[in-house]
């Protein structure tokens, strides 16, 4: 989007210089006085922005109620219970023992350890922290929003843009997929970075569009970025920004590499959920609440921002016409999306909040053209809009306590063995096939993650097992519960019935740590202990052999024999495990992933770097 042609870059009146231009002054010029920040030249939209965000909140606030909907409770709700709890009892967590026989935990960027909004989990309230970190991204969504079209157009008309984002329905079907909302709420604000020349302001918003946990949206944020601003210092921007998310960026990219993300994931699952060009008629005309693609389920921008829009559109405006046209495109779910060679973007529909970012914008533009110069009407067009967009949302907004004791199975099923779901999810029962993350609240073990990403191998194996089901593939994949509405033969046999679904059990399932003799079908049952970051497990060996840990082997691992370096051995090319001699030994394993500590280094830093070039810059 180049700043002429792009409607980006040209300055309403009465707005500031950039930070490039104020770093040179002439020296003919008079001393320049201090800019006011944008905080106090726009402390009103500010207010009201804070204001309409808050009142959407408050009643949960004050019942101390969490949403409900969809990923909300059984993904969201668990994966940040689970990091609070661990932060808050002194452990990093770097690994997820009970879902899918061990996952990388901090390498997935969802998890947030290094996002600083994520910490308001570690002081306050669950239920406060959950409602709260929802509402301060909605609230600097509209701030960047606000900003951003107020570069070329009025206060009153930045507003309305801001408002009319905000609260549209799909931006508010964002809310239970968190991380998407965390980082779409810093793409205006990148936009304007880029716009205002600010390029260390750039790089951090840029690094915590990331660190909010969409890679995706991140890396188009990045791009718009580029493109904005066309200089040479988006060189400068992109190293920082990588800089200061390398903490999370390298565990994540060396992750990603041995993914079912690097060209692993079936055509369908990548472009599940995309939106055909009719359906965009939802996002004009309030035709339901959902449609035939659920990932966005309101999609009602409003009529009034339309219209707006159609008259907004102007030769310095292009740039949002672009960005729509490639929402649209993109949302339809066009076959290249397959051919990629890393799949980190799913379900197209997701594009349309960029979409309705540049509806918006152009809305902006198109009040200024027919404003009158009177500001109460920008104010009786702010409470019209938000009539019209909040009714469309309300399936979105309902709450309930939050409960950590929601799995109606007794503690035996899954506490001491994996837990496998055979057969559809219901969707309305989500706490009884403890779907999602939930089998986290109780650390329960679950032979599958709700993770967007996942070991490419360990997928490949799970989808064996359920496309050829058999008892001796169950029992050595360590399953202990099957939960299925259907009936298993013998020797599986029914423990618990919660309505429909039955709980199947099978008493020949591998142990989760056990000693094999080369040559021999015997073993030694091991006691253990696992937790986020170590594994200790102790055997007594009748003969030398192997202790086998039914964990997913990861690169990190390291193990330990009474204290003496082991060769991690990979089992079955899926889990760990060790040689021993014979006698009593205790194995400890631990998770130190190089990708760690090299991305902590590079981010401390480039946060040195930054602070140093600050400091010299004012110097001046």
């Amino acid at each position: 989007m180049s700043e002429r042609a792009e409607g980006l870059g040209p300055r309403a009146e009465g707005a500031t210089t950039s930070d490039d231009a104020r770093e040179n002054p002439s020296p003919l010029a008079p001393p320049l006085a201090p800019r006011p920040s944008p905080l106090q030249r726009h402390r009103f939209p500010f207010a009201i922005l804070l204001l309409l965000a808050t009142t959407l909140f408050l009643p949960a606030l004050l019942r101390r109620e969490v949403f409900t909907l969809r990923d909300h409770f059984d993904y969201f709700q668990p994966l940040r219970w689970f990091t609070a709890q661990e932060l808050l009892a002194g452990n990093l967590p770097l690994w997820n023992p009970w879902s899918a026989s061990g996952e990388p935990w901090m390498a997935n960027p969802q998890t947030g350890v290094f996002y600083p909004p994520t910490w308001l989990f570690l002081v306050l309230p669950f239920e406060t922290a959950f409602m709260l970190f929802l509402l301060l991204h909605l609230v600097i969504l509209g701030i960047g929003a606000y900003l951003l079209f107020a570069r070329t157009a009025s206060p009153g008309a930045a507003l309305i843009g801001a408002v009319a984002m905000m609260f549209s329905g799909p931006v508010l079907s964002l809310m239970d997929v968190q991380n998407n909302l965390a980082t779409l709420a810093w793409v205006p604000l990148a936009l304007w970075c880029a716009c205002e020349g600010a390029w260390r302001r750039g790089a951090l918003v840029l690094a915590l569009a990331f660190l909010g946990g969409e890679p995706f949206f991140a890396a188009l944020a990045a791009l718009l970025y580029a493109v904005t601003r066309r200089r040479i210092d988006v060189l400068w921007t992109g190293i920082a920004a990588f800089g200061i998310a390398a903490v999370q960026l390298l565990p994540f990219l060396e992750f990603v590499a041995s993914s079912d993300r690097a060209g692993g994931m079936e055509d369908a699952l990548i472009l599940r959920d995309s939106m055909p060009l009719a359906a965009w008629l939802h996002v004009i005309l309030p035709l339901g609440w959902t449609t035939a693609q659920q990932f966005i389920p309101v999609l009602y921008a409003g009529v009034l921002v339309v219209v707006l829009a159609l008259l907004g559109i102007r030769r310095n405006t292009l740039g949002w016409v672009a960005l729509l046209a490639f929402a649209i495109v993109v949302a339809a779910g066009p076959g290249l999306l397959t051919q990629l060679p890393l799949t980190l973007f799913r379900y197209p529909a997701r594009l349309v909040p960029f979409g309705v970012l540049a509806l918006t914008a152009l809305a902006a533009k198109g009040w200024d053209r027919i404003r009158p110069d009177k500001r109460w009407l920008d104010l009786v067009l702010v409470l019209v809009l938000v009539a019209d967009l909040l009714p469309r949302a309300r399936p979105l907004l309902g709450t309930a306590p939050f409960r950590t004791d929601v799995v109606p199975w007794s503690r035996e099923i899954g506490t001491f063995g994996k837990v496998l779901r055979f057969g559809e999810v219901e969707i309305t029962k989500r706490a009884q096939w403890m779907s999602g993350y939930l089998n986290l609240y109780d650390r329960r073990f679950d032979a599958f993650t709700a993770a967007p990403l996942a070991s490419a191998e360990y997928v490949r194996r799970h989808r064996e097992l359920l496309s050829k089901p058999s008892f001796e593939s169950f029992a050595y994949a360590g399953i202990v519960h099957i939960l299925t509405p259907s009936a298993l033969p013998e020797p599986w046999y029914p423990v618990e019935q919660k309505g429909t679904l039955v709980a199947f059990r099978n008493e020949g399932a591998f142990p989760m740590a056990a000693h094999f003799a080369p040559g021999s079908s015997s073993l030694r049952r091991a006691s253990w202990k696992l937790d986020t970051s170590s594994a200790t497990i102790v055997v007594n060996a009748p003969s030398d052999g192997i202790v086998v840990l039914r964990q997913q082997a990861a690169r990190g691992w390291k193990v330990t024999v009474d204290g003496i370096p082991g060769k991690p051995l990979v089992i079955d090319r899926m889990f760990r495990g060790v040689s021993v001699k014979k006698g009593r030994h205790t194995i400890v394993w631990k998770y130190d992933p190089p990708s760690i500590r090299s991305g902590a280094v590079m981010t401390i830093i480039t946060l040195l770097a930054l602070q140093v070039s600050l400091f010299v810059k004012r110097s001046r």
